[in-house]
């Protein structure tokens, strides 16, 4: 009777602004269920009217059962288990989720069911008994059940609350690229058809349920909890006129302490619910969208009292003036047992009241929910378009937030790193969850802040505009999308699509020549720009962007934009004043990693530098500056106390840039002699210098340190350099490799204790090794050393204690393994394990053998409360 009821669409839909035909399958979901809270299980019947728009005859038709994600065996448990999160394939009866098909009738005829992932089952396949021709449709009837799990995710049940986000067998997507079957991941979301859904449900009477669509008839509770009762509850059961008569659904009558909700729903590509007793109601409205809010007890002061719904209110309000207006009748936000958020059409599971928790849930309505993507196939279409728009939210709220640099030098660093992924990979070919989160994610966020760089705020608009009104309630991807952004801005954007979405290329432009002239100097009537100045601008790196040049004069600023694509091109600009300074990209739209190349200024006597600027600070011990544009460098007092040099004097200095490069230091110190209690009371002054990680040797995951000394009775240097790996950003260890080389010459050895110290220089060759890894909740660590170095006497020192035995050729090879577990937040505890071998045994060198402690007197040397007799944290009281 229902079925008499749908009017089926038109064969092919009028195209997209494209002159290929755009097509979609139409479906219709006739659902009855009924909730049995003590099992937690939801069975029912489904018929599924399907009519085959495409250009293909089709063989065959594809259901998800994503409840089936959330048990042992599942693609998804077992992908967990690889990153060692153990959710969901140790749980037993009956905690783990399920979703079966029984009776499966199609065209009238039985069908059996096959799985083409098994063991996974989250994709159930049937064949049909005849081909379904372009244009013809078909009917699948079926039974079926649904449990959630009691580990929470994007589902769940607890007591009697149930978060029924996937639940009923859903029809697989036919599109352009034939059947999306594809098993359910922790990395990728969903892809379903837009579709007619009429759900007919049974549960207990005193349920509070929310979900898609509108309940054209029975009971969902909320007048019952409704914390606001002079404003009248919005059902919106008259919105969609081809909604069938309650009586025509089903007229057989609930059982006592039963009832009967029945929701409708046109144009949605899923439907969810959620209900427990313990809800709280609050409705709004913004325009003709009706709002509807439902919360736990105990929320109601994040919640309650006008919070949810005003916040709820402000969302549509931004969204509908960015994309356009809603397309569905109503919004319900309310509080699901787990944190963070889920959106589906016409809904939202939050974990939390916050704004802009609310902002990016319902906005994904407008992105993935009316603007409908493949997000598994393109999360930065969903994910990364609804964090962008969420960014401009708080831009909008927040004047002097900056989106685009809040997630920039962390991306910058991931690529710097070489571990870095594209924007467009499919969800489960990211190396990790974390990497999909921070690809789709920030990534795609990142992707259209640059396209908002490229064509300006103002096309921008009209782009989304636009792209909304073509697309809406439709399939879109890349391709789409690329279309409407060309169209409407007049440009090529295949650069920066390849670029920023399907790569991941460092940029790095640089101020090259530029030469300054001054035409006839401007009358006092004729405005003029008298002085030019010619910028050659240098793409280092393989990323391309538009790149500003700024010209700033003694009283104007100008600024030129060239496209970035050769890799030298010369620009001229025109300022009113002499010009004093030249820099590139100072907004950092282009994500140009190496900022101290981009600058040119003429000072004092008209000298001219390519030194970017610094930020002086007084610097302490233990933490230090970075910025992301200039240099840093921390001037920092020190003193500290040794026998020899009394109370010592120094001045360090470090310098830093981007947190990871140009980490130099120097250190200028006078031991004064002051409260020394020794006869021979040193007056010295002594040095360090160390350069580390410069600009022009920057390699993926690679550090190299150069220091010279003459500290303390020691002097010599050390060449080292490390790499070091991650093939996991939240898992798996951390593996470090090094190779250095050390010089130390002991000359004065007043400072030195005779028991860690012989007359002896050394030159030693090392390679070593650590790693680090978090197992449960213990991070685990090893760390081994393997050198071999000479040891050469130096006679004729004052208080010379060379032995005459030494071994000029040594060997060690040291093993450290370490255990370290937190004790709640205050307190943790940790284990140790050291040991090691000299191939000269007592012969070696003292500075060199191995001691108990695990540090030897090359390793203490950097710290002046260790490095000589008396210091703080070696005298004897």
């Amino acid at each position: 009777m229902l079925i008499a009821l749908f009017s089926l669409a038109a064969a092919v839909q009028a195209a997209p602004g494209a002159n290929t035909p755009y097509w979609q399958q139409s479906v219709r979901y006739e659902i009855h269920a009924s909730l049995n809270e003590l099992t937690g299980v939801l069975s029912g019947t489904q018929r599924v009217v399907y009519v085959n728009h495409s250009p293909d005859a089709l063989d065959r038709i594809s259901f998800h059962l994503h409840l089936n994600a959330f048990r042992p065996g599942s693609r998804w448990a077992d992908a967990d288990s690889v990153e060692r999160r153990r959710r969901f394939n140790d749980l037993k009866d009956p905690d783990f989720a399920f979703n079966h098909v029984r009776n499966v009738r199609i065209m009238g005829q039985p069908a059996t069911a096959i799985y083409p992932y098994a063991p996974d089952s989250t994709i159930v396949r049937f064949l049909l008994p005849a081909v379904l021709a372009p244009g013809d449709s078909m009917v699948v009837d079926l039974d079926w059940d649904a449990r959630p799990s009691t580990v929470p995710r994007r589902q769940g049940r607890r007591g009697r609350h149930f978060d029924f986000a996937q639940w009923y067998p859903k029809v697989v997507v036919y599109d352009k690229h034939g059947w999306a079957e594809h098993p359910l991941y922790p990395g990728g979301e969903f892809y379903g058809e837009f579709a007619t859904y009429l759900v007919d449900l049974d549960v207990a009477e005193d349920q509070v349920l929310g979900a898609t669509g509108v309940p054209i008839c029975g009971d969902p509770g909320w007048e019952r909890v409704n914390q606001v009762p002079d404003r009248p509850v919005q059902y919106q059961r008259d919105f969609y006129p081809n909604a069938p008569a309650c009586a025509a659904v089903n007229p057989t009558a609930p059982a006592p302490g039963r009832k009967r909700v029945v929701w409708y729903a046109e144009q949605v590509h899923h439907f969810a619910l959620s209900m427990t007793p313990d809800y709280k109601y609050e409705g709004s409205a913004w325009g003709k969208v009706a709002i509807h809010v439902l919360y736990r007890p105990g929320d109601e002061a994040t919640w309650g009292h006008g919070i949810a719904t005003s916040r709820t209110a402000k969302a549509l309000e931004w969204l509908d003036g960015f994309f356009g207006p809603f397309e569905w009748p109503q919004m319900t936000n309310l509080h699901r047992i787990e944190g963070g958020g889920t959106e589906f059409p016409m809904m939202v599971h939050n974990g939390s009241a916050s704004q802009g928790l609310i902002v990016h849930e319902v906005g994904h309505n407008y992105v993935m929910g009316i603007l409908a993507n493949n997000e598994w196939r393109e999360g930065w279409l969903d994910e990364g378009f609804t964090s962008f728009q969420e960014s401009l939210f708080e831009e909008a709220q927040h004047p002097g937030t900056d989106g685009f640099l809040q997630t920039e030098g962390f991306l910058t660093g991931m690529d710097l790193d070489g571990i870095g992924e594209p924007a467009s990979l499919p969800g489960e070919d990211y190396r990790d969850f974390t990497s999909y989160n921070i690809a789709i994610y920030s990534r795609g966020e990142q992707f259209f802040h640059e396209l908002r760089y490229v064509v300006g705020d103002e096309t921008l608009h009209r782009i989304m505009r636009t792209f909304y009104d073509r697309w809406k309630l439709k399939h879109v991807d890349e391709a789409g999308f690329r279309s409407v952004a060309e169209e409407v801005s007049g440009m090529d954007l295949s650069t920066l699509m390849a670029q920023q979405l399907h790569g991941n290329a460092l940029v790095d432009y640089a101020v090259g020549r530029v030469t300054t002239s001054s035409a006839t100097p401007c009358g006092d009537v004729v405005p003029c720009a008298p002085y030019t100045t010619k910028v050659e601008v240098i793409r280092k790196g393989e990323g391309r962007l538009p790149v500003e040049v700024w010209v700033i004069g003694e009283s104007d600023t100008a600024v030129v934009r060239t496209d970035g694509l050769a890799g030298r091109e010369w620009v001229s600009v025109e300022t009113r004043s002499p010009p004093k300074q030249v820099l590139l990209d100072p907004r950092l739209r282009t994500r140009d990693w190496n900022m101290l190349n981009n600058s040119w200024r003429r000072g004092f006597l008209g000298i001219v530098s390519r030194e970017p600027k610094r930020e002086r600070y007084i610097d302490t011990w233990f933490s230090e500056r970075s910025a992301r544009d200039h240099r840093t460098e921390g001037w920092m007092p020190a003193a500290w106390y040794n026998d020899a040099g009394g109370i010592t004097l120094g001045l360090r200095t470090r310098e830093n840039y981007f947190g990871r490069f140009e980490e130099n230091q120097s250190l200028l110190s006078y031991g004064t002699g002051w409260q020394s209690d020794k006869a021979f009371k040193v007056k010295d002054q002594d040095f360090m210098v160390r350069a580390k990680n410069p600009t022009w040797l920057r390699s993926p995951g690679l550090s190299q340190t150069l220091e010279a000394y003459n500290v303390e009775g020691r002097f010599g240097g050390r060449l080292a350099v490390e790499r070091t790996r991650r093939d996991h950003l939240s898992f798996g260890p951390t593996t470090t490799f090094g190779l250095g080389l050390t010089w130390l010459q002991p000359d004065d050895f007043r400072y030195l204790d005779p028991g860690y110290y012989d007359n002896a220089g050394t030159v030693e060759l090392a390679i070593t090794g650590s790693t680090k890894d978090r197992r449960g909740a213990w991070t685990l660590g090893t760390r081994t050393s393997l050198a071999g170095g000479i040891a050469y006497n130096r006679l004729g020192l004052n208080f010379a204690t060379a032995r005459t035995e030494l071994d000029p050729f040594y060997g060690r090879f040291t093993l450290e393994t370490t255990a370290h577990r937190d004790l709640g937040t205050r307190w943790g505890v940790g284990l140790r394990f050291y040991g090691g071998v000299s191939t000269s045994g007592d012969n070696a060198v003292k500075q060199r053998q191995i001691y108990l402690s695990g540090a030897d007197p090359l390793e203490q040397f950097s710290n002046p409360f260790l490095r000589s007799r008396g210091a703080l944290l070696l005298r004897p009281d």
